[in-house]
């Protein structure tokens, strides 16, 4: 079998979790700045650090893979004149921009020492949305689908992003902080999850273009399944609104220890989601085929 039918849709998987993870703490930080202590920001840089590592390991690793997908075996991935094809590929375009943008949160605190890091965040966030509107099922669909694109990965970067600094902030007992945050991110967490329906809803019919293609090809089985993972978070996500953040405000300790069991089963939800997806975007062909 060839490898990288294994080793691609694995590989999508971590720059996933790269990229959501790195903007979404970018979005916790920025909402929730105010609230947060000394070592929950300090939290929040080592995150961005860590998740940086992956992401330009991950997205180098997709460059060569590009190559190696051409090949069919390992060692293609190394040779000279599939590289250069890689080099003009999507693909291989949108592993570049991905490398360099993690690149930029490995070196910010040096760079925001030049420009203001705002300027630096947003042409992060900026570099590394833009290495999934360059390829795959958006370019193909048009301008209109990589704007849905781009707001469905806003609202799941802000969701799904947050559910670490949170986590952490439960660890740590900071019951006012916590609850605070917690409150506002469900404030927030409204019009993020507006956004990421409309628009992912949008997108996915764009993409099936008819209903009934859901029960009756493989792409829209696997899609069906991500959906009711997807409800599941959902669920979760209620839980924590109207049970978890209350108990925080009146039951501190327990309070956070609800929270922070339930992220752990997003958590185990997200992975399984990224993989869904990763499988839909590499190993699965459109209804229509695009």
């Amino acid at each position: 079998m060839d490898i990288w039918v294994l080793l691609i849709p694995t590989m999508r998987v971590a720059l996933y979790a790269a990229v959501i993870g790195v903007i979404g703490t970018f979005l916790f930080t920025g909402h929730f700045w105010r609230y947060q202590s000394d070592r929950s920001r300090a939290y929040c840089t080592e995150l961005l650090q860590k998740l940086s590592m992956v992401g330009v390991l991950t997205s180098a690793a997709l460059f060569f893979a590009v190559s190696g997908n051409m090949g069919g075996t390992f060692m293609s991935a190394f040779s000279p004149e599939l590289l250069e094809i890689a080099l003009s590929s999507k693909a291989g375009i949108a592993s570049i921009l991905g490398t360099g943008g993690f690149l930029v949160v490995i070196g910010k605190n040096r760079l925001d020492r030049i420009l203001p890091p705002l300027v630096t965040t947003f042409a992060v966030s900026g570099l590394l949305l833009w290495t999934f509107l360059v390829s795959g099922h958006a370019i193909k669909l048009g301008a209109f689908a990589q704007i849905l694109l781009l707001i469905h990965l806003l609202g799941i970067a802000f969701w799904l992003g947050s559910l670490l600094p949170l986590k952490h902030m439960c660890e740590c007992e900071e019951g006012d902080e916590l609850y605070e945050v917690a409150h506002n991110f469900g404030k927030l967490a409204v019009f993020y999850l507006l956004g990421l329906l409309v628009a992912g809803v949008t997108f996915a019919y764009l993409l099936i273009g008819d209903l009934a293609l859901l029960v009756e090809t493989s792409y829209g089985n696997v899609f069906l399944v991500k959906l009711l993972v997807v409800s599941v978070l959902f669920s979760l996500g209620a839980y924590n609104k109207f049970v978890c953040v209350p108990k925080i405000k009146t039951d501190p300790i327990n309070g956070a220890l609800y929270l922070k069991k339930s992220i752990r089963i997003e958590l185990v939800a997200v992975t399984l989601i990224f993989t869904i997806t990763s499988v839909l975007t590499t190993s699965v062909p459109l209804p229509m085929g695009g």
